[in-house]
């Protein structure tokens, strides 16, 4: 039986010749080409033949080196490279799982210990890295908050977000306090403000879009944060109930009620019998006692919770600043400056001595804020040289008047000394 290349011979090429006598390697794929032409040719002019053609160039038996086109990877190289494209894929992905998740910021103890941070603020940020450690907050925080403890990790997680998030991070308490503050601007004021007060960390003004305490609950006020060290000349050291409005006389002057319990019995006495005619609504008996107990230097002021103690009366002079008198420029201004950093809050006074008007001169602190700083960094009071030298409250009116903040913006301000001066000379 004849093969189908001798039936169908090609035109001008005989194929039984071709597998007869090999070509020369140099004329082989020539005379393949040529072969692959008639065939295509022959198909052309009868497609039924299609299939025979198709076994004819199988026939030819082309070997492999000469196929058009580049070898297939062996399956080999195939498996390497795809296990490499995985391993560059995963390490992709879990960087941006970390980028998302917000934890490929540095994690480092530097990251929440800054250079040069305050105190209270590397107090925080230790808190908070021991708590992305632990998962514990910090002992002692419950006496000054009212949620539970299982509230109260939830504000460090959202602490330890925010924290790294920021850029560049809190060195300073008012820096530190306004992070807290926005960033717990949604829960409870009462455990805000008590968190501030476990920091000693100052309430920022963005404070007053936090939502109002729950009911039942009694914000506690803002804590007294004295320093490490006392300054020295310091003899005793005061811790007051919350400042009222109305006792703060000017911008260097104000009054605070010290709860005690050395009162003479017949102050106590009296102000037991206080109480009860109060309660029996006896106002008559009651603002009778009252000016008594006021007549020894005390009085009945509510505490933090709300419920009115026996308090001794002290009348605290600023020490080392000088604010302007109220009938003064900027007079005004300066009280309720002064106001507005002690109404409401807890502070702690270095008393260093008594003035000629019996007012206990020293140094007020407040949520870690030294009060004397801020009066003369914004401009509200003088440094009194005559009877204070030291040279941080010098620095602090310097950058007050190069920046010509409150009383600096004036061209020639009046000291107060020389206003009081004037005045009882007759030329005010």
């Amino acid at each position: 039986m004849r093969s189908p290349a001798a039936a169908n011979p090609a035109p001008h090429l005989h194929l039984a010749e071709l597998n007869s006598f090999p070509p020369p390697r140099s004329c082989l794929p020539f005379l393949v080409r040529r072969a692959e032409t008639a065939l295509r040719r022959r198909a052309h002019c009868h497609s039924s033949s299609r299939r025979s053609t198709q076994n004819q160039l199988h026939s030819l038996q082309i070997p492999g080196r000469i196929s058009h086109g580049n070898p297939p990877p062996p399956p080999t190289r195939r498996v390497i490279l795809l296990l490499l494209l995985v391993v560059v894929l995963g390490a992709m992905g879990n960087s941006i799982y970390k980028f998302l998740c917000g934890v490929c910021s540095d994690l480092s103890d530097a990251a929440f210990q800054p250079h040069g941070a305050h105190a209270s603020v590397a107090a925080l940020g230790r808190d908070i890295l021991e708590f992305q450690r632990t998962k514990q907050v910090p002992e002692g925080l419950s006496r000054h908050v009212v949620s539970s403890p299982a509230a109260q990790a939830n504000w460090y997680k959202k602490l330890q977000v925010a924290w790294k998030k920021a850029r560049p991070a809190p060195t300073t308490p008012e820096e530190a306090g306004r992070l807290v503050v926005l960033t717990l601007k949604n829960h409870q004021k009462a455990d805000v403000d008590g968190l501030l007060a476990f920091y000693g960390l100052p309430h920022p003004n963005e404070a007053g879009s936090a939502p109002p305490p729950a009911a039942g609950h009694h914000a506690p006020p803002a804590q007294h944060s004295a320093p490490a060290h006392k300054p020295q000349g310091v003899k005793f050291e005061l811790h007051t109930l919350p400042v009222d409005a109305k006792a703060v006389a000017d911008g260097d002057t104000v009054t605070v009620y010290v709860d005690t319990n050395d009162a003479p019995s017949e102050i106590k006495k009296a102000a037991a019998e206080r109480t009860k005619a109060r309660a029996a609504r006896n106002y008559p008996t009651a603002d009778a006692l009252q000016k008594t107990i006021a007549a020894a230097g005390y009085r009945m002021v509510p505490n933090a919770k709300g419920v009115e103690v026996l308090a001794k009366k002290y009348r605290i002079r600023l020490s080392g600043i000088d604010a302007p008198e109220s009938a003064m420029p900027y007079g005004k201004e300066a009280t309720e400056a002064l106001l507005k950093l002690v109404e409401g809050k807890c502070l702690t006074v270095h008393v260093y001595n008594t003035d000629r008007y019996g007012r206990s001169v020293g140094d007020l602190h407040v949520g870690g804020v030294f009060v004397q700083e801020q009066m003369l960094k914004k401009g509200f009071a003088w440094h009194y040289t005559a009877y204070d030298k030291r040279p941080e409250l010098a620095k602090w009116q310097s950058q007050a008047q190069a920046a010509r903040k409150g009383l600096w913006a004036a061209s020639k301000p009046q000291e107060p000394w020389e206003y009081r001066k004037a005045k009882r000379n007759g030329n005010a």
